[in-house]
């Protein structure tokens, strides 16, 4: 089966979706994409198929949306595959260029804030997902205080690798207010608001996971058709599924066992990462995943997470994939996992670096289940 690469990847800065700083570029996406075309050397006309997450544009074979909606056209004019969350987006994208290896595929996501696309806050779902984050805390006994630093920690971990301009070849797109990162100082004593607003916050900073706004982009093809472009590649990319059967917003964790089937495809195991990336909207999630796992607490969001970045409802994962690449380079990791997690099922996205000797088992060749498995976690 085709072995699907990561040719490149970048980002915005990523800033609060705050109602005092600038409106997002309309043209923040294409600025991005654009970037990346450059950077790695390829032309737009190379690039088949466009899989975007903005809700404000519709897939090239859908002519309308509903009655008294305006949309926007997609970015640069491609062939264009819109899904509800960036995790999606690449999931699509690699099981597409696993039966076309011809193909060379952008993911894109963007989030331009509440006030550019007429979203707000569902506070009844906010509310469910509170009740659902408490229970989890409940069940893995995570007490206040390891929420609250572990909120305090995910901050700092995120400004100091600013500080240190670790995220400097991340954020390829010097758009105006785009350029640096703007990271919020927690409310550490407020760990179940999952970003309410400004209006629950305390003199110390915001609410934990604040919305937040920002554009992510990666370049994938086949590894063949990468080599036959003559343009390198930073990292082999593996998407597996696992389906939950309760409806958990992705607060709390797989258990290692569930974990490991997930990563089973790919013939790799927990014990194989050298980094981890999990949800952070709630501060109870990271405690419980490292409860849960065992995994050691530094490789999990080790820079920083939704916490310091803000909550990125539909960018949030490929910034996150943006980051994980790039961090595994710095510190001479060889393969890293993100989870993305919805009502449904929890989505792994696992990478390993392409100069980097693979961890042991493991298979350059990915085998995606056509079905996946069906869990259902019961406490003893």
């Amino acid at each position: 089966m085709t072995s699907v690469v990561l040719i490149d990847a970048g980002r915005s800065a990523v800033i609060p979706d705050d109602p005092d700083l600038p409106e997002t570029p309309p043209g923040l996406t294409e600025d991005v994409i654009t970037a990346l075309l450059y950077r790695t050397g390829l032309d737009r006309s190379e690039v088949s198929e466009l899989f975007l997450a903005d809700p404000r544009c519709l897939p090239t074979r859908c002519a309308s949306g509903p009655a008294g909606w305006s949309f926007e056209p997609p970015p640069l004019g491609l062939t264009t595959t819109v899904s509800a969350s960036s995790a999606r987006s690449v999931a699509r994208a690699v099981r597409t260029i696993e039966k076309n290896p011809e193909m060379v595929a952008v993911v894109a996501a963007t989030d331009f804030g509440a006030r550019a696309t007429g979203n707000h806050v569902d506070t009844a779902a906010l509310h469910r997902q509170q009740q659902t984050a408490q229970l989890v805390a409940a069940w893995w006994d995570v007490a206040p205080e390891e929420m609250a630093g572990w909120a305090r920690s995910s901050y700092s971990r995120s400004a100091e690798c600013a500080a240190a301009r670790d995220f400097a070849d991340e954020i390829v797109c010097p758009a105006a207010g785009y350029a640096t990162d703007l990271f919020r100082k927690p409310d550490a004593d407020d760990s179940f608001r999952g970003g309410e607003g400004a209006g629950h916050s305390r003199p110390e900073g915001a609410v934990p996971a604040h919305p937040a706004r920002g554009a992510s982009a990666i370049i994938l093809a086949g590894e063949a058709k990468a080599n036959e472009l003559g343009v390198g590649f930073r990292a082999r990319l593996h998407v597996t599924d696992v389906i939950r059967s309760c409806a958990e917003f992705g607060i709390a964790p797989l258990d290692s066992g569930t974990l490991n089937e997930l990563l089973a495809p790919c013939a790799i195991t927990l014990g194989c990462l050298d980094q981890l990336e999990v949800p952070e909207r709630f501060a109870v999630t990271p405690v419980a995943w490292i409860k849960e796992t065992g995994i050691n607490e530094y490789l999990v969001n080790p820079r920083g997470g939704d916490l310091a970045f803000g909550h990125l409802s539909r960018s949030g994962s490929l910034r996150s994939l943006v980051t994980m690449v790039n961090s595994l380079e710095a510190t001479g990791g060889l393969a890293g996992a993100l989870l993305s997690s919805d009502v449904h099922h929890t989505t792994a996205l696992v990478l390993t670096l392409a100069d980097s000797i693979a961890p042991k088992g493991w298979k350059d060749t990915v085998v995606s289940p056509g079905t996946p498995a069906t869990v259902k976690k019961e406490k003893q």
